[in-house]
Order: structure tokens, then sequence, then C-alpha cells
């Protein structure tokens, strides 16, 4: 008899490993471009919400998908935590160096290491303890790199730091809730909720809601065609891939946004940022090597 996996929350699939590598290359490629857009974060995740939730809307729609009362239920804890999050994470890279906030907030497998073990019975071996503490210490190299860079500052660290645990819990509620729901339904409902949330920071903070000139919106069109595809692409994975897996996955985004805000956005790369992004790269190798260890011995039969 085959054995069981060992976590009830994923039925593995062999595009879940790609739909989480996408989903990553998306998040490191998103990250400099909120940088880009004229718009304080409020009122930038308002209009990046309000766009994504007309047209996934409208997917649904079209598609003819529905959305129960207790799928909507399963879905406002992980929507709420992202509206929060957007507005969290859009002031914080507006505020400190974007290879700083991304290195923060991919810290996300450090706080759901307890939730894999006991929420959704995952392995979680010694092994990969050692790889997480190996890829903390990355993350404190790239950190202490970049403490000198003009651009950084402690606000906007502390920042990230509230969207890291913002993120966390949504990632952990996405999984469970779309136990329920299909990931184009969840995405549409979570969206619009999420919208909800951050309507009254965007209404009563700053210049309040103007409509975005011509450049502004094609910079938000471009968050959803990027780190938007990204949310998607997790959260098909969510199904498919072990938490412990994709949290880790996350870890990969810093080197790509590292080198992309140092060609677009003239931010220096030091040495130690260099080897920490090694260090967190070897670190996220082992655990998808772990995986692929775990998936084929269960698939097999031993254990």
């Amino acid at each position: 008899m085959t054995a069981a996996m060992p976590s009830r929350a994923a039925d593995w699939h062999p595009l879940g490993l790609a739909a989480v590598t996408g989903a990553v290359m998306c998040w490191g490629t998103g990250n400099i471009l909120v940088r880009q857009v004229d718009l304080a974060a409020a009122q930038l995740a308002f209009w990046r919400l309000a766009l994504s939730s007309l047209i996934y809307s409208a997917i649904v729609l079209v598609r003819r998908g529905r959305v129960t009362w207790p799928q909507l239920r399963a879905c406002l804890p992980s929507a709420v935590m992202l509206g929060l999050w957007y507005i969290a994470f859009y002031e914080a890279i507006k505020s400190t160096t974007v290879t700083n906030v991304a290195m923060i907030v991919s810290l996300v497998p450090v706080v759901l290491i307890w939730p894999a073990m006991r929420r959704f019975a995952e392995p979680v071996s010694l092994k990969l303890l050692a790889l997480v503490a190996a890829a903390l210490g990355g993350t404190a190299l790239v950190l202490f790199g970049s403490a000198s860079v003009p651009t950084w500052s402690l606000r906007g660290d502390g920042l990230a730091v509230l969207a890291l645990l913002l993120f966390s819990g949504q990632m952990a509620f996405a999984k469970e809730a779309r136990q329920q729901i299909g990931a184009l339904e969840f995405q549409a409902v979570v969206w619009i909720v999420a919208l909800v949330v951050v309507t009254p920071p965007a209404v009563l903070t700053g210049d309040g809601l103007s409509l975005p000139d011509r450049t502004a919106w094609l910079w938000v069109a471009a968050l959803i065609a990027f780190p938007g595809s990204g949310h998607l692409l997790m959260n098909w994975a969510h199904n498919h891939v072990r938490i412990t897996v994709s949290s880790m996955a996350l870890l990969g985004a810093p080197p790509i946004t590292m080198v992309l805000a140092a060609a677009f956005l003239d931010e220096p790369i030091k040495i130690a940022q260099v080897t920490g992004g090694v260090i967190v790269i070897a670190a996220l190798a082992g655990v998808i090597r772990r995986d692929l260890q775990i998936t084929t011995r269960y698939s097999t039969g031993i254990g």
C-alpha cells in the first residue's frame, strides 16, 4: 500500500513547483515597480486592488464561477491581511531600500515553521531547520550590507517587518481557504475584500483619492501583470505544494530584486549582499531537493 503524504493540505502536482517559481520571479520583478509609481502607498494599494477586482470579477463571471457564503467566509482572514499588507509593504518600499524590504518580507518560512507542523501536519526536520537558519544568516548579511546605503531607513525596515507578519498570516489562511474554493474565485474575492480594507486609509490619508494620470495607470497595470500574476500562481500552488516549500521559495525573490534595483534604481550592491544572496539561494536549493526526496519516497510507498 502506498503511504499517505505527510501533509493533509497538499496534493502534490509536478506543476506546483513551477507555479511557485513563476510567482517568485513575478514578485522579485514587481518589487522595483512600486518605487516607480508616483502615488502614496494607500492610494496605490487602492487603485491596484480596484483594477484587479474588476479584472478577476469579470473573468469569474465569464467562466460562470460562483462563490458560496462558506467559501466567502473562508477567504475573509486572508483577504483582510492582504489589504493591510499592501499598505505596509508599499510604504516600506517607498521608505527604505527595495532590497531590504524584499529580504525581510521573504522571511515567511521562519514565521510559518510552527503552523506548518501544527496546522498542516508537514514534516519539519532538523535539516529543514538548519536550512532555514542558513537562509536567515544570508538575509542578515544582505541587511548588514545595505545599512550604509543612502536610501536605507529604520522606519522602512520596521514597516517591512510588519509586512512580513501580515503576509505570513495571509499565506497560511490562503492555503486553508484554497481547500474550499478555486484559485480564480479565491483571487476575485480576496481582491474585492482587500479593496474594502484599504479604502478608508486611501480616502483619509495624504491627498485622498484622485484619478491617477496615464503614466501611473501604466505602472498600476504592470503591478497587476507581474506581482498580481504571482499571487494567482501561488494561490493555485497552495493545493499542490507544501507550505514549507512555497514559503522558503520566497527567499528566491530578493536576489532578483537586488540585481534589478541596482540596474534600474541605482541601489549599490555590496559584497556582503552578494554573499548573503548566494547563501540564501543555496539554502533554497536544499529545501527544494529535500521536498523532491520526500515526495519521491512517499509516492513509491517507502516510509
